[in-house]
């Protein structure tokens, strides 16, 4: 079973180095790398783009597909299902257990917004109010 990294950068300024970073954070071992020419449109369906496409072709059943955060493959919830459902279609893994990196674009956990909720607001959210008759 192979371990499938995808990388994308926008621009030809940028550079994968923090996707480097958080793959080498993570521990992958030995993994088949599928990396986009800088430039490739982010509007692009991730089904339409030359590497990804690569990478799905390249998938055999088992092998697990990295993505260092999830915008880099995908813009909208539209996309994340159909990403998804090729991967279950083709009997491949993806981390389920967690994103490789948090970063700004991950909400935290409810249990972290309930707390800062009370924090600023002095009230549970998630608590009943009462309605007075």
């Amino acid at each position: 079973m192979a371990n499938l990294v995808y990388k994308r950068v926008s621009t030809d300024r940028q550079s994968t180095a923090r996707q480097n970073l958080v793959q080498d954070e993570a521990g992958i071992e030995d993994p088949v790398v599928f990396e986009e020419d800088p430039g490739t449109s982010s509007r692009l369906h991730p089904l339409q783009r030359p590497k990804f496409r690569e990478l799905l072709t390249y998938a055999r059943p088992g092998d697990t597909v990295h993505i260092s955060e999830m915008f880099r493959l995908v813009r909208g919830t539209g996309h994340i299902l159909d990403v998804l459902d090729v991967l279950h279609r083709d009997h491949l893994a993806y981390p389920r257990r967690r994103v490789l990196r948090e970063g700004p674009h991950r909400p935290p956990p409810a249990h972290r917004r309930a707390a800062v909720h009370r924090e600023v607001h002095g009230a549970d959210p998630h608590r009943r109010r009462r309605t007075s008759a």
